[in-house]
């Protein structure tokens, strides 16, 4: 399948890419194309030193993952990590409150009350939610292999994976799940399991998935460190440590 991106005056580019469901292509856009579209049409990575423009008719791309929240006035803002707020003034989706979004944005020096810099946003999608679960008995050992670039991460109480892996010509649905509670002396130790329903390998693609991980122990207001485990591609056994701090 063939996507368009367009972002702020940079030339149209068309890519190819695999979609986890051919059945449902239109509606959930969640596959590489989202990565290549983030990655290679924005300028950069938005972060609070990023370098914000001074003035609002001046502009800067930015690509960013944040948690969609409302406030207790109704207000609409983004949390992008523990401690930064952006307030999207031509964001109305309240449906995607409580989710992970990834999106193409422009971020001004000027701050909004309390809801953090003025963002315009120019594309957004949602991000797959797997299981985060202390049940022992789910079933994946598909392996799969975790792209440590800055879309994957810990952040806001989320887990963010930028993985890739084995899609078959049926496009089915893969399963992710995060497993605690398999170590009984370290609880901020996770397991990663991928479920690929039968799927076969015939390309690999990447893609993303999220998982809501605060109701582990809470941190107290400081940060522990956090072991994610699982198997790659090619079976081998690997793990990586996070940094972890309650989401407030």
């Amino acid at each position: 399948m063939t996507f368009l991106c367009k972002n702020l005056g940079i030339p149209d580019y068309y890519y190819k890419t695999k979609q986890k469901d051919m059945n449902q292509q239109i509606n959930k856009v969640l596959s590489l194309f989202t990565i290549i579209l983030l990655a290679g049409c924005s300028k950069e990575v938005f972060s609070p030193d990023a370098g914000l423009i001074g003035s609002d008719s001046a502009y800067a791309s930015y690509s960013a993952i944040v948690s969609v929240k409302r406030s207790p006035t109704d207000t609409l803002y983004f949390q992008v990590d523990d401690s930064t707020r952006l307030f999207p003034r031509n964001f109305t989706d309240g449906k995607l409150v409580g989710e992970r979004i990834v999106c193409d944005i422009t971020v001004y020096k000027k701050v909004v009350h309390n809801y953090g810099y003025m963002t315009d946003v120019h594309y957004y999608d949602s991000i797959d939610k797997g299981v985060f679960t202390s049940d022992l008995s789910v079933s994946g050992d598909d392996g799969l292999d975790i792209i440590f670039d800055w879309m994957t991460g810990v952040e806001d109480g989320y887990l963010t994976l930028h993985y890739s892996t084995w899609w078959g010509n049926a496009g089915k649905q893969h399963r992710f799940y995060l497993i605690s509670g398999t170590n009984p002396a370290d609880p901020y130790e996770l397991i990663l399991m991928q479920n690929a329903v039968g799927d076969k390998h015939v390309e690999k693609g990447e893609a993303l998935v999220y998982f809501d991980i605060n109701s582990l122990p809470d941190t107290g207001g400081g940060y522990k460190i956090l072991t994610l485990k699982w198997t790659d591609s090619a079976g081998k056994k690997e793990s990586h440590k996070f940094k972890f701090k309650s989401r407030e």
